[in-house]
């Protein structure tokens, strides 16, 4: 295993810091697709309850790609169909909407991505404005930045520092093109500042390099990410990256493609259906973590491996189940609370499985879930409590 440290260099014009990660803590996470040991949701779920978010012509929601938490608020973004982001209370109450889209002072373009900061300020990032712009959780435009890269997400390390996925990105600036050039990541200060860059990987250049989900999460205040297509989660911190986690197969590697591989005809699917692999998504909780797993072999089946952060023991965890709303765990957006998922279901599907919902779930009070819902309505959170003693046994 390679162990690195922080190298620190600084240009004329701007801060140029190749950062590596270090190893030396780095946790192995092996997923036994043999193991015996699998459990069904049904049976490490506590608890399901769900919030319906009020819906009027002023809050259409066509689809949720992003769900952020705001002390007692929620911020649900639709960045393809509605192209808008809403704040809603944590009983659902629509309140407002930030900003719009508009070529006006203040409104966006695009919503490439949206986070917000520990002042509870909502930025989106508009890439067709090369900007950063930053909002009251009221709606009150409070600062635009330019920016002199482009990125596809971003995130807020305290409220000095940000960290840019710049991967498949371009720089806008020549000053920072050589940094942008050769990193998946960047970390700059509140003024836009590089402090280190990480990640120099020519595979961002190939179209056919894609994530199958989110780079990166934030959760307790940390940062958590991996490289494109890989099997290691690293932790940013102001100064340094640490690697966290790096999953594998018992006994044998997860699968990530070649440039050969995905430049041969049919050598990527061939070797893709031979083992299951890592999809990419995560969740860091306060007990536990979870990783879903891909099984193309079984049309995309996927299963969620579970580890104790208590124990460190690992358990596999089937969303096979007789419980409805249970089997819709698929991909969950934001974590809520210490140990509860969420994640949203179209009134479509609910409606489709009312009667088996209300006879055969654990979700509390159903009957309130379907009083009045159409198909018209914005999609339902829902909140998954796992428990993290059941996941040690």
């Amino acid at each position: 295993m390679f162990f690195a440290s922080l190298s620190l260099s600084i240009s004329c014009n701007h801060l140029s810091n190749s950062a590596e990660a270090d190893y030396s803590n780095v946790t192995q996470i092996q997923y036994d697709e043999k193991a015996e040991s699998v459990i069904t949701i049904d049976k490490i779920v506590d608890r399901c309850s769900f919030v319906r978010l009020e819906t009027d012509k002023s809050n259409l929601i066509g689809r949720i790609d992003q769900i952020l938490i705001c002390d007692s608020l929620i911020v649900v973004v639709d960045q393809h169909i509605a192209k808008a982001i809403f704040v809603f209370n944590h009983e659902g109450k629509f309140l407002n909407r930030i900003s719009r889209l508009g070529n006006g002072h203040g409104e966006y373009l695009l919503i490439n991505h949206v986070a917000i900061n520990d002042k509870n300020e909502v930025c989106i990032l508009d890439n067709i404005k090369e900007r950063l712009l930053k909002f009251d959780i009221t709606g009150d435009l409070v600062a635009s930045q330019d920016l002199p890269f482009k990125s596809a997400k971003f995130e807020f390390l305290g409220n000095d520092y940000i960290l840019f996925d710049v991967e498949k990105c371009s720089p806008l600036d020549s000053s920072v093109e050589d940094d942008v050039e050769k990193s998946c990541y960047l970390l700059t200060d509140s003024e836009l500042n590089i402090k280190y860059t990480f990640g120099k990987d020519p595979s961002y250049k190939n179209s056919s390099f894609l994530r199958y989900t989110e780079a990166f999460l934030k959760t307790d205040g940390k940062i958590y990410g991996r490289l494109n297509l890989g099997n290691t989660i690293f932790e940013f911190g102001t100064d340094s990256v640490k690697a966290i986690y790096e999953l594998s197969l018992k006994d044998d590697v997860l699968y990530a493609p070649s440039i050969e591989d995905l430049s041969t005809e049919g050598l990527y699917t061939e070797k893709r259906l031979k083992q299951p692999s890592f999809s990419g998504c995560f969740h860091v909780c306060k007990d536990y973590s979870c990783y879903k797993m891909m099984f193309p072999e079984r049309k995309l089946l996927y299963t969620w491996f579970f580890k104790s952060n208590k124990t460190g023991s690992i358990l596999t965890l089937s969303t096979e189940s007789d419980d409805p709303v249970l089997r819709c765990f698929d991909n969950p957006l934001v974590r809520w609370s210490d140990n509860t998922l969420v994640q949203d279901i179209s009134p479509t599907t609910l409606l489709a499985r009312k009667d088996d919902i209300l006879s055969n779930s654990m979700v509390e009070n159903p009957e309130a879930l379907f009083d009045g819902l159409t198909l018209e309505d914005n999609p339902v959170l829902f909140f998954y409590t796992f428990n993290p003693d059941k996941v040690d046994k």
